[in-house]
C-alpha cells in the first residue's frame, strides 16, 4: 500500500467496491474504518447512543456487553465494523474477532491468543498486536516523564509501580515490566525481553526453562491454561489506559458458529460468557471494556438452556424503542421505519462511490430511476436473506453491467429477475458457508 494517504484511500475504496459487488458485504476489518462512511446509512443514530452511553461514559470504568441479532445477511458485520470505526474515533482500542476462524469462548487460552494478535490501536492502520500496546504505553510514560529532572529515572519508577497493583494475573506486572524495559533499550537483556513478548502474545509454551526463570514464571500445566488465558485477558484490559486509550471494544462476529456444539463444550461457552458479563472477582471489576456478541436470532433459543443468560438477555423495552440499557440490539429494526428510503439513500452513496472508484460517465437521471425502482422492488420482497445485503449486491452488479454494456432503464420485471438470481446465489452460500459469508 502506498504511503500517500490519498492514494491509500483510493486503493481501499476500490477494494471495498470489489467486495460489495462480489458479496454484498463490508470489506476487511483492516480498512473498514476508512471506507464504511462512503455507503453506510441508518446507523448513526444507534452509534451515537452507544457512544454517548458507553464509549464516553459507563464503559470507561465498567465492563458491559450487548447481544446484536440479525438474520443471514442482516448487517451484523457491517454494524460491528461501523461500531469499531466509531470506537477508534473515540480513542478506543478495538478487537474484531470472526468466530468462524476457530475463535471460541470454550477455550480461554486460545481466545487470549486471538485477542493479543488482533488488538488494534487508533491510528495504527493495518498494524495489530500486543507489542503495539506496550510501545504506546512506553510512549505515554516518556511524555509524562519529559518534564522530570531525570526522565529515565522517572520512567524506572513508573515501570516499577506496576508491581504495586493487584493484577488479575499474578505474573502480569513482572512480565510487562520486562517487556517495557526491553522496548526502552533492546540491547539490554534481549533474551528476557523477547521471552516476555512471547508470553504476552499468549505463547508461554515457547519459553525455555531459563527464560521462565528470568521472568520468575512457573511451568504452565494443561489444567491451568484456561485460568491463565482468562486472567491474562483481564490484566490486558486493565492495562489498556496506560497505552493512551479509553478502553477495549471487543467484537465477536458470527457467535452462532461458535455455539454449534453440544454437551460440555456448549456449557463451557455459557460459563465463559457469564465470566465476561459478570467478572468473577474484584480484580476484574470496573475494567474499561465494551463488548458485542453478534449472532442470528436463533441464538436466543439456544441460550434458554442457560438460565443465567436467558435472564441476562431478556428484553423489557427494546433498544430501538429508546432504552439504551437494553441488552439486545435487534439490527432488523435499523431503518425499518422506511426501508425504501433507506435503500435509496444507500444506493445514492453507492452510485457516487462507483463513479469515484471507476471514473464512470453515467447518465445520473437514468440511473436514479433504476435506483428508485430497485429500492421499491427490494423493499417489497419478504426473503430470508436481508434486503440490505441483497440490494447492495444487486445494485453494484447492475451499475457494473450498465457501465460495460450500455445504459438502459430497467423494468420492474427485469429487476425482480436480477434480484431472484442473486438471491438464489446467496441461498447456496448459506447452505455451504465460506469465509466470505459475513452477515
Amino acid at each position: 500500500m502506498s504511503d500517500n494517504p490519498e492514494t491509500s484511500l483510493a486503493d481501499d475504496l476500490r477494494d471495498a467496491w470489489k467486495n460489495l459487488a462480489s458479496f454484498g458485504t463490508p470489506p476487511a476489518s483492516e480498512i473498514a474504518a476508512r471506507v464504511l462512511p462512503s455507503w453506510s446509512v441508518g446507523l448513526d443514530g444507534w452509534l451515537d447512543r452507544l457512544t454517548k452511553e458507553y464509549l464516553r461514559d459507563y464503559c470507561r470504568r465498567n465492563s458491559h456487553f450487548k447481544l446484536a441479532l440479525a438474520g443471514y445477511g442482516g448487517g451484523k458485520t457491517h454494524f460491528l465494523l461501523s461500531l469499531a470505526a466509531r470506537a477508534i474515533e473515540e480513542n478506543w482500542a478495538t478487537c474484531y474477532l470472526q468466530c468462524k476462524q476457530n475463535v471460541s469462548l470454550a477455550d480461554w487460552y486460545g481466545l487470549y491468543q486471538f485477542v493479543a494478535n488482533s488488538i488494534q490501536l487508533p491510528g495504527t492502520k493495518n498494524r495489530r498486536g500486543i507489542k503495539l500496546i506496550f510501545q504506546a504505553a512506553l510512549e505515554q510514560m516518556r511524555k509524562r516523564a519529559a518534564g522530570a529532572p531525570e526522565p529515565e529515572y522517572a520512567i524506572d519508577k513508573m515501570v516499577a509501580a506496576l508491581e504495586d497493583e493487584d493484577w488479575p494475573h499474578s505474573s502480569f506486572a513482572t512480565v510487562a515490566a520486562a517487556l517495557l524495559n526491553h522496548l526502552r533499550d533492546p540491547r539490554t537483556d534481549p533474551t528476557t525481553g523477547e521471552a516476555a513478548l512471547r508470553w504476552l502474545r499468549g505463547q508461554p509454551d515457547t519459553l525455555t526453562a531459563k527464560e521462565r526463570q528470568s521472568l520468575h514464571l512457573g511451568t504452565l500445566t494443561a489444567k491451568g491454561k484456561a485460568l491463565h488465558g482468562q486472567t491474562l485477558f483481564y490484566s490486558l484490559v486493565k492495562f489498556m489506559p496506560r497505552a493512551g486509550v479509553n478502553g477495549l471494544a471487543l467484537l465477536f462476529d458470527e457467535m452462532d458458529s461458535m455455539m454449534n456444539v453440544r454437551g460440555k463444550a456448549l456449557e463451557q461457552i455459557f460459563v465463559s460468557m457469564r465470566v465476561l458479563l459478570d467478572a468473577p472477582d474484584q480484580r476484574m471489576d470496573r475494567l474499561p471494556l465494551f463488548g458485542v456478541f453478534a449472532a442470528v436470532p436463533d441464538i436466543q433459543q439456544l441460550m434458554q438452556k442457560a438460565q443465567f443468560l436467558a435472564s441476562r438477555f431478556k428484553v423489557v423495552l427494546p433498544f430501538h424503542q429508546g432504552d439504551d440499557n437494553a441488552p439486545v440490539l435487534d439490527l432488523s429494526e435499523i431503518g425499518s421505519g422506511s426501508q425504501n428510503e433507506m435503500l435509496r439513500a444507500m444506493g445514492e452513496k453507492l452510485l457516487q462511490l462507483g463513479i469515484q472508484v471507476h471514473d464512470w460517465k453515467l447518465n445520473l437521471e437514468l440511473q436514479r430511476k433504476n435506483l428508485k425502482n430497485l429500492a421499491e422492488v427490494t423493499a417489497k420482497r419478504r426473503l430470508e436473506v436481508n434486503a440490505r445485503r441483497l440490494f447492495v449486491k444487486t445494485w453494484c452488479s447492475l451499475l457494473e453491467d450498465q457501465s460495460r454494456n450500455g445504459e438502459t432503464e430497467k423494468t420492474e420485471s427485469e429487476l425482480s429477475n436480477l434480484i431472484e438470481g442473486i438471491y438464489s446465489g446467496f441461498r447456496q452460500v448459506e447452505a455451504t458457508p465460506t469465509t466470505n459469508d459475513l452477515g
